[in-house]
């Protein structure tokens, strides 16, 4: 006979709680029709389609995007169903609830676009500006996928000698939010000698792109020290990566046309710079000649002006000299003519043409009749001697 088993309650409750646990995680899909946080920490809800429903419970450590979350969106939750043994009643322990379908995934991506713009996270004057040369790269896709491979082709055309650190992450479903995270953290804290960062995937819809519209990729690109470049779709496709990026690219081909200058373009440059280097140097240097060539002639032109000045002047010094040779000559002139007159005047000459002088007994010179007498003794002197006579007698004038 077979024997009876029977249990406790608490025994099975704990039975069927640790059945139910190793089942491990479910995604369960339904719609929100109830949730509360109580105490700030522990999230209570519910979940149902048209037939049934099912409670679920979580905290909000673990529940990132829960202000993106409202009763009547279509969600999917990820967790482990559980009992709880000391009431028996079943529920399903969450860790991640994530909007399901186009329109609750709009609903969470407008509620959350509002909620980062409010913060600045948008913001133009935060965007960093990019090198116009970048070395270095960090590249943030999946591994072995078409962005990967979109990207590095069209940035080894572009230009050479660039290194690329590349950082592979999940790139869809629910567990792509935290592997994005997880790789700018790792290029940030192990690479911070990056140029910049592109995170890069191909298009899809909203669901497709839930890891690039999640909170915290969007707080991490916001927090990274490096420059981002978002990259995640196609042309009409935004993501809330790209609009709190540094830079947004359309796909992963134009990221590489965006932040690397073309080789051709760059010759192009360089050629022109040149040339405008050439061109300015020419015409540098005929302003410089044009100067110095006005410097030149102004001072020729001063200096003929100084020349014309000293050669008035020479020539009124000239004037001057003429004049003082002239008045020199005269002077001489005159004193040839005096000289002349006081040789003329001169005793001996006056004596050499046959004149004599005549002196008293005193040694005076007797110039009149009247101051001789007779019996004087008188002295002529002629041109080679002298006589001494005896006054006999005197004839004046008036006899």
């Amino acid at each position: 006979m077979e024997l009876e088993k029977v249990f406790q309650v608490s025994e099975f409750n704990e039975f069927i709680s640790t059945y139910l646990e190793g089942i491990g995680q479910v995604t369960i899909e339904g719609e929100i029709s109830q949730l509360k946080v109580s105490q700030n920490r522990w999230i209570f809800g519910t979940i149902k389609d048209d037939k049934a429903s099912v409670d679920i419970f979580s905290t909000v450590f673990q529940i990132t995007n829960l202000n993106q979350l409202e009763e009547g969106m279509l969600v999917k939750v990820y967790g482990i169903p559980r009992l709880y043994q000391k009431t028996g009643r079943f529920s399903v322990s969450v860790s991640q609830i994530v909007p399901s379908g186009q329109g609750a995934l709009q609903r969470a991506f407008e509620k959350l676009k509002a909620q980062l713009e409010k913060e600045g996270l948008f913001d133009v004057a935060r965007k960093r500006p990019l090198p116009r040369f970048p070395e270095k790269i960090g590249l943030v896709t999946a591994k072995g996928s078409q962005a990967y491979n979109d990207f590095v082709k069209v940035l080894s055309e572009r230009m050479g000698g660039l290194k690329v650190v590349f950082a592979p992450v999940l790139v869809q479903g629910k567990d792509s939010p935290m592997s994005v995270v997880n790789a700018i953290k790792f290029l940030n804290n192990n690479y911070p000698d990056l140029d910049l960062i592109v995170i890069t995937r191909g298009g899809g819809s909203l669901e497709d792109l839930i890891g690039f519209n999640d909170e915290q990729v969007a707080r991490a690109i916001f927090a990274s020290n490096i420059p981002i470049v978002s990259a995640v779709g196609h042309e009409g496709d935004w993501s809330l990566s790209d609009l709190v990026a540094d830079l947004r690219a359309s796909t992963p081909s134009n990221a590489a046309e965006l932040i690397v200058p073309h080789r051709d373009t760059v010759a192009l440059e360089i050629d022109h710079m040149l040339k405008s280097a050439l061109w300015g140097l020419k015409e540098r240097i005929n302003d410089y000649y044009q100067q110095v060539s006005e410097a030149i002639e102004r001072s020729i032109s001063a200096l003929e002006t100084r020349l014309d000045v000293i050669h008035d002047y020479l020539d009124r010094f000239k004037q001057q000299v003429d004049a003082k040779a002239m008045e020199v000559k005269t002077v001489k002139s005159n004193v040839l003519g005096l000289e002349r007159l006081l040789l003329a005047l001169d005793v001996k000459s006056v004596l050499k043409r046959g004149f004599s002088m005549t002196y008293d007994r005193n040694g005076k010179l007797l110039k009149s009749t009247a101051l001789a007498s007779r019996g004087d003794i008188i002295r002529t002197v002629l041109i080679d001697g002298s006589i001494d006579s005896t006054v006999n007698s005197i004839q004046s004038k008036d006899d």
